[in-house]
C-alpha cells in the first residue's frame, strides 16, 4: 500500500461523484476504479500515441459492448423495436432522469466534454453517430451549433432530443432551430435567461414536446381520456366541446360571452389582439370546440375575410351563432359585414374607411341576402 497526497478541486470531486456514491463515499476506492477504467493493461506497450490508439480500439471493441451487456448497464434491442419505441413516443419530452442516465451532469460540464463523451459513447455502443460543435468552451454572440452525422435516423432523433434537453437544463441553452438532412441533423442553440423559470425552455418544447401535454394528461386521467376518445370515435366527431359556464348560459336562454377564452389563450385583452392574430386564434378555438366544421381565412392586408362552414339546419341556431361571433369581433373593435348562405357564414373585414371605433353590431333578426 503506497500513500500519496493528491490535490483535487471541487470540479474533479463533482466528476467523481457517481463513483463516490458507488463506493460508499470512499475516495481511495473511487480513484482506484478510475485508474482501472483508463488503464491500458499490461499487455499494451509502445509509445504514448500507440497506447492511445490501442485504447481507442479497445473502447470500440466487441469486448467493451459485451462487458456492458454482462453488467446489465445495456441491453440489446432490434432496430425495428427501437424505431417503434421512438416513433410511438414522438412529441413527448424525455424525462430528466433518462437524460441524466445517458449524460452524467457531474462528468459533463462543458460543450467540449459533451462532444467528447457522445463520440466515445457512440463508439462503445455502436451508434455510428459522429458529433461535432462550432465551439468548445466559449460562445460567440450567444449562439452555438452542434451537428449529428450518420447512424440510424430514429436513434439520431432520440439522441438530439436528449442532448437538447440536457443543454437546456444544465447549460441554459435553448434550441433555436433544427436542420434535418438525409444523414444528419444540425442543431442551432442560443443562450436563454431563465429568470427563475424551472420548466423546460420554449424552443425544446416547440421542437420536441408538441404532444407532451397530451401524454401527461392521458397519464394523469387515463379513464377520462379513453372514454372521451371512444365517444368521439363512435359519433364520428359530431360532438361539441363546451365550457360549463358557456353551456349554462345556453341552457338559461342567454347568449354567452366567449371573449374570455380568446384573452386567456392570447394572454392579453381582446382589444390588444390585432386582426391578423385574432383570425387564426378564432379558427383554432372555434374549430377545436367543434362549434363549426371549418374556418377558411383570407388574410391579405385590407381584404381580410373568414368563411365559416357549419352543418346546422335550424335558422335560429345559425342566427345565434352569427350573433355570438359578431359580439366577439365587436368587442375587439373590428369593423365588419356579415352574410350567410346555406351552410356558410362570411365575415368581411375589408370595409372602406375601417376604424376600430366604427364597429358594426349585427342583430339576431338580420335579413341575409
Amino acid at each position: 500500500m503506497i500513500r500519496k497526497n493528491v490535490s483535487l478541486d471541487e470540479a474533479h470531486l463533482q466528476k467523481l461523484q457517481p463513483l463516490l456514491e458507488k463506493n460508499g463515499g470512499n475516495l481511495s476506492a473511487a480513484i482506484r476504479e478510475v485508474i482501472d477504467l483508463v488503464s491500458p493493461g499490461p499487455e499494451i506497450h509502445g509509445t504514448p500515441d500507440e497506447t492511445s490508439e490501442n485504447m481507442r480500439k479497445k473502447e470500440s471493441s466487441p469486448e467493451t459492448r459485451e462487458r456492458l451487456l454482462v453488467s446489465g448497464e445495456c441491453v440489446m434491442i432490434s432496430q425495428q423495436m427501437l424505431k417503434w419505441l421512438v416513433k410511438s413516443s414522438a412529441g413527448k419530452l424525455i424525462g430528466e432522469d433518462v437524460v441524466h442516465e445517458l449524460i452524467n451532469p457531474y462528468l459533463v460540464t462543458t460543450i467540449s466534454d459533451l462532444e467528447e463523451y457522445l463520440n466515445q459513447s457512440s463508439k462503445q455502443m455502436g451508434w455510428k453517430i459522429e458529433v461535432s460543435s462550432s465551439c468548445k468552451e466559449s460562445f460567440q454572440n450567444g449562439f452555438v451549433t452542434m451537428e449529428f452525422i450518420g447512424g440510424d435516423r430514429d436513434l439520431r432523433e432520440f439522441l438530439v432530443e436528449v442532448v437538447c434537453i440536457f443543454l437546456s437544463r444544465g447549460m441554459d441553452l435553448d434550441t433555436e432551430a433544427l436542420h434535418r438532412k438525409s444523414n444528419s441533423i444540425t442543431v442551432y442553440l442560443r443562450r436563454f435567461s431563465r429568470h427563475g423559470m424551472k420548466d423546460i425552455t420554449p424552443g425544446v418544447r416547440k421542437h420536441f414536446g408538441s404532444k407532451d401535454i397530451l401524454y401527461r394528461e392521458i397519464e394523469r386521467k387515463p379513464a377520462f381520456w379513453v372514454t372521451l376518445a371512444e365517444l368521439y370515435t363512435k359519433f364520428n366527431y359530431q360532438r361539441v366541446n363546451l365550457d360549463k359556464s358557456l353551456f349554462e348560459a345556453l341552457l338559461a336562454g342567454k347568449l354567452p360571452d366567449i371573449t374570455k377564452y380568446f384573452e386567456i389563450k392570447a394572454d392579453r385583452p381582446l382589444r390588444e389582439i390585432p386582426l391578423s392574430e385574432l383570425l387564426p386564434l378564432f379558427k383554432y378555438l372555434v374549430v377545436a370546440s367543434q362549434l363549426v366544421s371549418d374556418v377558411e381565412i383570407y388574410a391579405e392586408k385590407g381584404k381580410e375575410c373568414i368563411k365559416i362552414r357549419h352543418d346546422y339546419s335550424d335558422e335560429s341556431v345559425v342566427l345565434k351563432l352569427i350573433q355570438l361571433f359578431s359580439n366577439l369581433f365587436e368587442a375587439g373593435l373590428h369593423r365588419f359585414s356579415v352574410s350567410s348562405v346555406s351552410e356558410l357564414i362570411i365575415f368581411d373585414f375589408s370595409l372602406p374607411g375601417t376604424s376600430k371605433r366604427d364597429a358594426v353590431k349585427v342583430s339576431p333578426d338580420l335579413d341575409f341576402q
